[in-house]
């Protein structure tokens, strides 16, 4: 198990539903372990198993939910 971290910037996220979706999107992949989501900044940190879930997946995941990452 290699547990990383990555940041990503999150274009779009303007109401209270925003993060709940990111979050819930991302919490249900296998090898996620916490999503940290900071709407003012428009971040969302992650930290998972990179030997489960590739970060291209992570990032997929978000823009599948309707978001933009940068």
């Amino acid at each position: 198990m290699t547990n990383e971290h990555v940041t990503f910037n999150v274009e779009g996220m303007s109401g209270a539903g925003c993060p709940d979706a990111i979050h819930a999107s991302l919490i249900r992949l296998n090898g996620v372990k916490n999503v940290i989501i900071d709407v003012e900044l428009k971040r969302v940190a992650i930290e998972f198993d990179a030997e489960r879930v590739p970060i291209d997946t992570l990032k997929g995941t978000i823009e599948d939910a309707g978001f933009k990452v940068r």
